[in-house]
């Protein structure tokens, strides 16, 4: 495998990441007209080899043939020769099957653990320097995204493409999640989805003390009092810790006394009240808001946490979690704090927030751990029919020509940005690597 170093360390004579060697190799992107090895036997490159993200020789499944001999078996490459042994292939039984060594600077034979010397390629003067121009400029521009100052060459229809795998991609990673949720939850798809929606609810800042609620609460045990929206709640904010001091106004007093009754009767244990973070929120975007909201929707005569997971129309969605807070919080942000009157119902932006970063997530896990791809398909239905996100990084995205016109074209964008450009993984994006083939 390619070994990564910090830029000071960087060979002077290939001044670059020797994962673009590697790329370089794999793509065909040096010239092959009568390539030889350093010994002056003819090399036909009938398949350069595939990468792969495990220990061993940086490519497999290459053909090749040297001097008329045909060999199947795996490359391996370096800026010197030499590093063959820096890397101690040498002593590692892994290298004994490569079929040829590709370097930019031949600096000396090398051998197998066998004794077997390797066939070597030199590459320095075969890659077009307007080549290595090009990754410079994109490892070292301060553009928003590397590719921005020449993105307008890279074709429309190669990035449509790639943002959908993209999207698969950022869809794999949050689903790992909840499938980690379904094994601590024994199985139990229903608490597990309990699980992933009450931190949806918790938005990036109150994630995590949804989530620890979530699991000092099971939802079996909310859902005997569902018909019941002041035990519900009191069941909330009582395991939310947020009961847990001296109240005046007379319905959070009501509440706590509900929930003594009911901790003590079910053996309950809230979570810290440090947990929860209010600095730094608009007001309707408070924990206390949100845990009221989520009371409402586990109470709502609509059934709606079971009525959320038996359709993937997205105006019916809107409408279950279009739920409103009790009367108490019309007036308040907080308990024993009043506030200029306005209803608490959970708007169409947190409605379409719920849906991309919790419903969907589960959609996908769960067609992938019972295998019913169905619910994946729904995931990315739910996905298509959303409008796009407004962010930042949207907009910054519409500056370079690249729109996003629904919320899977922007989660994809979104993970392209975070998970590519900001890592400067440009071999790895078909953007980057486009403009290098040119």
């Amino acid at each position: 495998m390619a070994h990564s170093a910090p830029d000071v360390l960087l060979d002077p004579a290939f001044p670059y990441r020797e994962e673009l060697l590697q790329f370089i190799w794999e793509q065909r992107l040096f010239d092959p007209r009568g390539l030889r090895t350093v010994d002056d036997e003819p090399v036909d490159v009938l398949r350069p080899g595939r990468s792969h993200a495990h220990s061993g020789p940086d490519l497999v499944e290459a053909d090749i043939r040297i001097g008329g001999q045909r060999w199947a078996g795996q490359v391996e490459v370096h800026v010197r020769s030499s590093e063959w042994y820096a890397h101690r292939h040498e002593r590692d039984s892994a290298y004994d099957n490569v079929v040829l060594h590709v370097v930019y600077v031949h600096d000396m034979d090398v051998h197998t653990r066998a004794g077997s010397r390797v066939p070597t390629v030199e590459l320095q003067h075969r890659i077009p320097a307007e080549r290595l121009g090009i990754y410079r400029d994109l490892m070292r521009t301060k553009a928003w995204v590397p590719c921005a100052p020449r993105i307008a060459e890279a074709d429309p229809s190669r990035i449509a493409m790639w943002l959908e795998r993209v999207l698969v991609e950022r869809l794999e990673r949050k689903c790992a999640a909840v499938e980690e949720e379904f094994e601590r939850c024994g199985g139990d798809a229903l608490e597990a989805f309990w699980r992933v929606l009450a931190q949806g609810f918790g938005t990036k800042v109150n994630a995590e003390a949804f989530s620890m609620l979530a699991k000092a609460l099971p939802l079996k045990l909310l859902l005997k009092y569902s018909d019941d929206p002041i035990r519900v709640e009191a069941l909330l904010f009582g395991q939310a810790g947020l009961l847990q001091v001296d109240l005046i106004e007379e319905y959070p007093r009501r509440l706590q006394t509900e929930h003594r009754s009911l901790a003590g009767l079910h053996g309950l244990e809230p979570v810290p009240v440090a947990a929860w973070r209010f600095g730094g929120l608009r007001p309707s975007n408070f924990p206390s808001v949100r845990l009221a909201q989520l009371a409402a929707l586990v109470s709502s005569p609509q059934g709606s946490i079971d009525a959320i997971l038996a359709h993937d129309d997205t105006t019916l969605l809107q409408h279950l979690l279009a739920v409103e807070a009790s009367g108490y919080w019309d007036d308040h942000y907080h308990f024993g704090q009043s506030s200029r009157k306005a209803p608490k119902r959970l708007g169409p932006d947190a409605a379409h927030g719920l849906i991309i970063n919790a419903i969907v997530p589960y959609f996908f896990a769960m067609g992938r751990t019972q295998g019913k791809p169905v619910l994946q398909e729904r995931a990315l239905r739910l996905l298509e029919s959303l409008p796009a996100e407004a962010n930042a990084i949207i907009d910054g995205w519409a500056g370079l020509g690249v729109k996003a016109g629904s919320a899977g074209r922007s989660q994809a964008l979104l993970e392209l940005k975070s998970r590519y450009c900001g890592q400067r993984r440009c071999l790895s994006c078909v953007i980057g690597a486009s403009l290098l083939a040119r």
